[in-house]
């Protein structure tokens, strides 16, 4: 087989593998969608199952509060449930005498006076006291310098490694 052949065959041979991997990587993709949403329907399903479970368990529930409700004898109140009584009494007066003292302190308050700040300016950067040349020149050479320290190094560990590797 000559040279063009080769290159011929191998290029038929990877386009079938190209198609027919791509086809099976479509069909694959088709059945893993239907499945997805085969499972997203019964999720759905479900779901709407629960909520109307729960809701007939909540109507069954508030049926037999209010028959509950209707059905009570009325409770004897005690010393104990007069204390309590009077104890939250008591509470709830205090809140709102505490409530007014506020509001009567809010009345009494002096408006605040305004107080604007002037932005302070802001200095110009010193742009005109360096020259550009000098700064340009001065990062020339320390690049050079440094490119050429970086390249002795590299030689000088090539020289050692060369050496350990000798003896």
């Amino acid at each position: 087989m000559t040279r063009t052949n080769r290159a011929l065959t191998t290029l038929a041979l990877a386009l079938a593998l190209i198609g027919g991997t791509a086809a099976v990587a479509a069909a694959a993709e088709s059945d893993q969608l239907a499945q997805r949403r085969a499972l997203y329907e019964s999720e759905l399903e479900q779901n709407l199952q629960a909520r109307d479970q729960l809701a007939q368990r909540k109507a069954l529930y508030a049926s037999e509060l209010e028959q509950n409700l209707s059905n009570a004898q009325p409770v004897a109140v005690d010393q104990h449930d007069r204390l309590l009584g009077a104890l939250e009494a008591g509470q709830a007066a205090g809140t709102q005498a505490a409530v007014e003292q506020l509001r009567a302190g809010e009345r009494n308050l002096d408006p605040v006076p305004v107080v604007t700040i002037a932005p302070q300016p802001v200095p110009a950067a010193g742009g005109d006291e360096v020259d550009l040349l000098p700064v340009l020149l001065l990062g020339l050479v320390g690049g050079l310098a440094g490119g050429a320290a970086v390249a002795a190094l590299t030689a000088a560990s090539r020289r050692h490694a060369q050496r350990a590797v000798a003896a």
